[in-house]
């Protein structure tokens, strides 16, 4: 559901998350998203490049909190694409990602820190 911080918590599979990119596609003004996938063993790469194609559309958004704890499908090529939308996007000050429990390697997670040296935030937490 979406509430006025436009936070977003339910479980989807890659071919809903396609639905939900087009919502997050509308909301112009978003300045924050927090989005749990906690344990879904449906979502994939696919769904995460989908979703982090959506987010590098939202041109306000200043603090993103992703948990993808626990979805063993999620290897590193969905946290690559994390990873590259997070040092994309310069009005991001406030970022938390948990990786814990993915099929994410330890490359995957260095790749992900490696977002520290690009660019300085409020506030960057990476958990895994």
């Amino acid at each position: 559901y979406l509430d006025s911080y436009h936070e977003v918590y339910y479980s989807i599979t890659d071919r809903t998350m396609k639905s939900m990119c087009t919502m997050l596609r509308s909301l112009l003004t978003v300045s924050h998203l927090d989005l749990s996938l906690y344990g879904n063993d449906e979502i994939t790469d696919v769904g995460v490049i989908d979703l982090m194609d959506a987010i590098q559309s939202l041109q306000h958004l200043s603090r993103l909190n992703l948990n993808f704890s626990r979805c063993e499908k999620v290897t590193d090529v969905g946290g690559e694409k994390v990873g590259d939308i997070v040092r994309a996007r310069t009005s991001l000050i406030d970022v938390e990602v948990n990786v814990g429990r993915t099929g994410i390697s330890s490359g995957g997670v260095a790749n992900l820190e490696s977002v520290r040296n690009t660019r300085s935030f409020h506030q960057l937490k990476i958990v895994w």
